[in-house]
């Protein structure tokens, strides 16, 4: 088991939003961490995303996804949410469509490996062979395992 393991659960890996929406996203995906017991304070932990959300997509590569994320003591430790939308939404002011919507949080002690597993996930983002493997897992397991493997590279 490795951090991203200790800190995605498969519960929290949501394969099929209904959302077609960001901001909708944003909130089915954080919607997951309401009765999870890593978070001491669930608005306190939506409040804090909320003044960190993105405006956009990440551009590099454009469109691929959103990620929200937050230092906060609204958690006991790393904790992330991902949802993946099939259609793709797109955010306000761009026509590229995102897929993936990720969420992250963390206390503030804990900053190295917080951003050890954000530089992660973004490499695994910008590599189209790994993209296309998040974007056709069957399952949770399968897309935990392409993410955990991006973690090790």
């Amino acid at each position: 088991m490795g951090i991203l393991t200790d800190s995605l659960l498969p519960k929290d890996i949501r394969l099929d939003l209904r959302a077609s929406d960001p901001r909708d996203a944003f909130e089915e995906v954080l919607s997951s961490l309401r009765s999870d017991s890593r978070v001491r304070d669930w608005e306190k932990l939506r409040a804090s995303l909320h003044e960190n959300r993105p405006t956009e997509a990440l551009r590099e590569p454009p469109g691929t996804m959103c990620l929200h994320h937050g230092r906060t003591e609204s958690v006991s430790g790393l904790v992330l949410a991902v949802g993946r939308s099939a259609e793709g939404m797109t955010v306000p002011g761009s026509q590229t469509r995102i897929h993936l919507v990720f969420i992250a949080a963390i206390p503030e002690a804990l900053s190295n490996e917080y951003l050890r597993i954000l530089g992660a996930i973004s490499r695994v983002c910008r590599e189209p062979a790994s993209l296309e493997e998040l974007r056709t897992a069957p399952d949770a397991g399968a897309f935990l395992s392409m993410l955990e493997r991006g973690c090790r590279a």
